[in-house]
């Protein structure tokens, strides 16, 4: 994602003031930290990759439009996935009606952990991710934001608009329930 516009200025004042680049600076610094998980999580949560491009986009446009929101942010990591999960919602809703999109929300994308990762070459993370996608949609999510983007429970938490503790618990259940179906391996 290009985030860069042409100044074809000449050195003049240009087509942006000081504070429209030093945002246009900000977007692109918090791209390099998140894209790519914010990605893979839109992947999971969307089981397409294809969607999950066009709700990045959409994310993306949402934060270049909270400019005084960023410094009332204490904890961007959580930030950043709450808006991500929050468009993914929008994106059913709008895609499906807000009837079946709540439904496909509430049930989780069936390909959502599969679709995060492109092909996985080792044959126990396929098996894993298969065993994964038989979670219910909560304890997924809070598997893959523990797992894969390091999340605390807290930021979990947050994410998803429970108590830290119900997070962690959700996390506990979905990882013994992955032990038991992988024969305690895990």
């Amino acid at each position: 994602m290009n985030l860069r516009r042409i100044d074809r200025s000449d050195g003049r004042r240009g087509l942006y003031s000081w504070k429209d680049k030093r945002r246009l600076r900000e977007l692109e610094e918090l791209y390099g930290r998140y894209g790519e998980s914010l990605y893979r999580y839109l992947a999971f949560r969307l089981g397409s990759a294809e969607d999950a491009e066009d709700v990045l986009q959409e994310v993306f446009c949402r934060f270049a439009r909270y400019d005084l929101r960023w410094k009332l942010v204490r904890n961007r990591q959580a930030f950043v996935f709450s808006v991500a999960r929050n468009e993914a919602s929008r994106f059913f809703k709008r895609k499906l009606g807000r009837r079946e999109g709540e439904q496909v929300i509430a049930e989780g994308a069936a390909r959502g952990l599969a679709a995060a990762f492109a092909s996985p070459e080792e044959p126990s993370l396929a098996l894993l991710l298969r065993r994964a996608g038989d979670l219910p949609a909560d304890q997924r999510e809070a598997v893959y934001l523990k797992i894969f983007d390091g999340l605390t429970f807290k930021e979990i938490g947050t994410v998803c608009g429970v108590s830290a503790n119900t997070a962690a618990s959700r996390y506990r259940y979905g990882i013994e329930k992955l032990r038991e179906a992988l024969g305690g391996s895990l």
